[in-house]
């Protein structure tokens, strides 16, 4: 029994909190940032296929490396506002990745309009409000990528 108390007693003082889920989110965001940044964007997105199709193709797995990596942090425990912001953040997070990955798909195929309409999309995201209404610094970051 007395073990059993200390080691209960021992693991409050590590707790997991949003502090520290923060930090570990915007190092991922941090290091993806970096990595997106490094890679040359092309020329003009308002012609669809070789350069934006090749830039994408790059770009669509460091964004959806980044979805994986922060969906498997630990949700650490909080008010109902942080875990709803934090729930809507993660919706989101799902919509730009399956955005950007239409987006590829249109720009491989030369479709103009598809790629027009999914870069108003991606503009229009409530992403970057919803992670700097969590505390996050670096994720959700506007203008992070160069589309």
């Amino acid at each position: 029994m007395l073990v059993v108390a200390l080691l209960v007693g021992g693991c409050g003082g590590s707790s997991y909190t949003k502090g520290d889920f923060v930090a570990r989110a915007d190092a991922i965001c941090t290091g993806t940032l970096r990595q997106a940044r490094a890679l040359a964007p092309p020329a003009s997105t308002s012609q669809p296929g070789g350069a934006l199709a090749a830039y994408l193709g790059q770009l669509v797995p460091l964004i959806r490396s980044e979805a994986d990596q922060l969906r498997a942090l630990k949700r650490p425990p909080g008010s109902a506002h942080d875990t709803a912001t934090l729930t809507s953040y993660y919706s989101a997070l799902a919509q730009i990745v399956a955005n950007y990955r239409q987006l590829e798909a249109a720009a491989k195929r030369g479709d103009t309009q598809t790629v027009t309409d999914v870069e108003a999309t991606l503009r229009g995201s409530p992403i970057a409000a919803l992670a700097a209404s969590y505390g996050l610094r670096t994720c959700g970051t506007p203008g992070a990528t160069k589309v």
